[in-house]
């Protein structure tokens, strides 16, 4: 145990060597609004730039944070944008750090930045703009679900919901700025390659295993597909609240193994994503899938 340590935080520390200091100009706050759902504006972190933009302080706004080898033009941003505009009248911010987190390595090292810039940026919303803390939700995918973590701690005031999307597991172990339970006043977590590319064990106040967390069944062993299918059902989730369809109830297990091995005989009284603000919900649960759209089972 104490060699397996060791190594952990050996990795950690060789990761963290590879970052560099991140300016403003590196985060790009891409805004997506129903009026303009397909076509962002590139926003800086600045009151001149958010005035002459279309953010609303009287919608609720999405925070949308993608991991690394990613941009604003990827399949995250394309299943959450889209369900999200069809659901609500959001702002939604896609935060591009792309130069910033171009290889794993890099991105490990540079989530407490990239918390920073975000938080930074929502509290000249809060600051300047009077924009009420209550209305926002951060939603990262992969080592963007760390980010979210890092971004809240900073902002000001309580961000009231985090979605968590198959946080990674390497190099976070021992990681001190990995997604924590308090980070925000409710932490939700889906996990969909746990204990392969995903983090394995429960982060949040709730954490969702989908078809046990592991293995996603269209995917098989390829664990970087398991690990994409976190967004996707998550875009399900919400989309699903826009057309009334099924959506991903999970079952509630004593313990992550009971997860793992789909033995799990609690009530079935939580349910993963869509729109609404949670609070009350918490402990571990499983859901299992459809093998093709729609995936959710009700």
């Amino acid at each position: 145990m104490y060699l397996v340590v060791k190594c952990a935080l050996i990795l950690c520390a060789a990761l963290a060597a590879h970052g560099y200091p991140m300016q403003t100009t590196d985060v790009i706050f891409h805004l997506f609004t129903p009026t303009n759902p397909t076509v962002s504006q590139p926003l800086l972190p600045s009151i001149v730039s958010i005035s002459m933009s279309s953010f609303s302080n009287s919608r609720k706004t999405i925070i949308a944070i993608h991991s690394d080898g990613d941009d604003v033009s990827g399949n995250f941003v394309a299943h959450v944008v889209p369900a999200h505009l069809r659901a609500e009248d959001v702002n939604i911010l896609v935060v591009d750090w792309s130069r910033g987190s171009f290889g794993y390595s890099v991105g490990v090292a540079n989530v407490p930045q990239l918390g920073d810039l975000v938080a930074d940026f929502v509290n000249i919303l809060i600051n300047s703009f009077g924009y009420n803390v209550n209305l926002i939700r951060i939603v990262g995918f992969g080592l963007g679900a760390h980010a979210a973590g890092a971004a809240s701690r900073k902002i000001n005031g309580v961000v009231p919901h985090i979605v968590a999307l198959d946080p990674p597991l390497l190099g976070w172990t021992h990681n001190p700025h990995k997604l924590k339970a308090d980070d925000a006043a409710f932490v939700e977590v889906l996990h969909t390659s746990a204990g392969a590319y995903g983090y394995g064990g429960p982060m949040g106040k709730i954490d969702f295993y989908a078809n046990g967390g592991t293995e996603q069944p269209m995917c098989g062993e390829d664990y970087t597909c398991s690990h994409l299918y976190a967004y996707v059902y998550y875009g399900e989730s919400i989309t699903a609240d826009a057309t009334n369809a099924a959506k991903f109830v999970g079952r509630a297990c004593a313990s992550r193994d009971d997860a793992e091995q789909l033995n799990c005989d609690g009530n079935r009284d939580a349910t993963f994503g869509g729109t609404a603000v949670k609070s009350t919900e918490s402990g571990i649960y499983v859901f299992l899938t459809n093998l093709r759209p729609p995936f959710a089972l009700g």
